[in-house]
């Protein structure tokens, strides 16, 4: 299970783009405007241990 790492939210096994484009939006919309030069995945994926 993938989660935000910034609220750590659940995001499923293996979430689309397009999935983790809409939950960044949604609830990090702060964060999207400073980071918009990476991917959603670099900004929101923790990496797995």
């Amino acid at each position: 299970m993938k989660q935000c790492k910034m609220c750590g939210s659940p995001l499923g096994k293996e979430p689309t783009t397009e999935e983790l484009e809409s939950h960044w939006k949604k609830h990090h919309s702060w964060h999207w405007e400073s980071n918009n030069e990476k991917t959603p995945e670099e900004a929101l994926l923790k990496k797995q241990s």
